[in-house]
């Protein structure tokens, strides 16, 4: 995966705290996930070196009591990895028809996943949501606002 980020997006993710070059070591991690059943692809490993426990503010927003609150986005997929995580991920690899691989979560409650070849998809409930086929495109997406879009459901 091309890690090449720009404009609006890289502007997002540097105010996160993203330098040119970060690596965090994940080994830890990924031991993790793949104890309750995760796999890692190199795709996945790579996002998370990089990108591993920053938490993007991003909009949309709301004013609070005098405030502006952002949606978040936080690369940390330790809140979402049980055994169950793990079949809920199976599921929506079916709809999405790519293996993913959660990366964290957001204030919508949805589980962000990497696809094997790496595209970025999202995850609620029984919803599948596509985000972007690219790494700047799915950084810009959050720049923006834009949500991604229902491609469709699993069966329970």
């Amino acid at each position: 995966m091309e890690m090449a980020i720009y404009g609006r997006g890289r502007q997002l993710i540097e105010a996160a705290g993203w330098r040119p070059g970060r690596a965090t070591d994940v080994s830890g991690l990924v031991r993790e996930m793949r104890l309750v059943g995760f796999d890692v692809p190199t795709v996945a490993r790579r996002f998370l070196e990089e990108f591993w426990q920053l938490r993007i503010e991003h909009p949309p927003s709301i004013e609070l009591n005098g405030g502006e609150i952002f949606c978040w986005t936080e690369f940390d997929p330790m809140r979402v990895c049980t055994e169950r995580d793990v079949r809920i991920a199976g599921r929506c690899s079916g709809v999405a028809g790519e293996f993913l691989c959660p990366l964290g979560i957001d204030a919508f409650h949805l589980t962000v996943y990497l696809s094997s070849s790496g595209k970025f998809f999202a995850g609620m409930d029984a919803s599948v949501f596509a985000y972007a086929d690219r790494i700047d495109e799915f950084f810009l997406k959050l720049a923006d606002g834009s949500r991604p879009q229902l491609i469709g459901n699993w069966g329970l």
